[in-house]
C-alpha cells in the first residue's frame, strides 16, 4: 500500500430526496439532473485540483491527487466553493476523506455496439470510499454541512474551528478524528 497514490475522496449527498420521490411528482428527477449538470461543468470550470467527478442518483463524488500539503487547501477550497451551487438544486452534506488509491488493474475496456463501455473503473476505488459511508453511518445523525477527516484539515491551517468526533476507519480499525461544522468552511465571496 505504500506505493499507492495519496488521494482526498469527498462525497456529497443531496437531502431529503428519498422524500420527494415518495410524492411521485418528476422533481426528485429534476434535481438529480440537475446536480449531474453542475458536477460535469464544475469539473470543467473551476475545480483543476480534482482530477475525477462521479454522479449518481443523488450523489456525487470527486476525486483528487494531492501531491504537497499547500494541495490539501486548494482542494478543499473548490470544495467549498462548488457547496453553495449544489446547496442551491437541494440542500446537501459533504465528507471528505484522505486515503490512497486501490491502483487501476490493467485491463481491456471493451465497448457495446453504440460505442460505450461496458466495465468503467471507479478510479476513487479506495478505503477512503468505504470510510465515507461508515463516516456517514456515524455522524449523519448530527445533521452538518461538512463532515472532514482530520487528516486533511490539520493540513489546511485556515481550516475553521470546528467540533471533531472520532468514526473507526478502514482498514486498521483505529479511530480518526473527523471535524464537523455546519455552514461554509470559509465565508462566500
Amino acid at each position: 500500500m505504500s506505493n499507492w497514490p495519496d488521494c482526498v475522496v469527498s462525497y456529497f449527498d443531496l437531502i431529503g430526496i428519498r422524500k420527494k420521490i415518495e410524492l411521485g411528482n418528476s422533481e426528485a428527477s429534476i434535481l438529480m439532473q440537475k446536480l449531474h449538470l453542475l458536477v460535469r461543468t464544475s469539473m470543467f470550470s473551476g475545480m483543476p485540483t480534482h482530477d475525477n467527478a462521479y454522479v449518481w442518483n443523488d450523489s456525487a463524488l470527486f476525486l483528487a491527487f494531492p501531491k504537497e500539503d499547500a494541495d490539501y487547501e486548494k482542494i478543499m477550497r473548490e470544495l467549498n466553493d462548488v457547496k453553495p451551487k449544489i446547496d442551491d438544486i437541494s440542500p446537501s452534506y459533504a465528507i471528505c476523506v484522505k486515503g490512497r488509491v486501490i491502483p487501476e488493474s490493467p485491463c481491456q475496456y471493451d465497448t457495446n455496439l453504440a460505442g460505450q463501455p461496458r466495465f468503467v473503473y471507479l478510479k476513487a476505488s479506495s478505503y477512503a470510499l468505504a470510510n465515507c459511508f461508515k463516516i456517514e453511518d456515524t455522524l449523519k445523525k448530527l445533521e452538518m454541512d461538512w463532515y472532514v477527516d482530520s487528516r486533511i484539515a490539520e493540513r489546511v491551517p485556515a481550516f475553521a474551528q470546528c467540533h471533531q468526533h472520532e468514526v473507526t476507519m478502514l482498514p486498521s480499525g483505529t479511530k480518526r478524528g473527523i471535524y464537523v461544522l455546519k455552514g461554509s468552511i470559509w465565508k462566500q465571496p
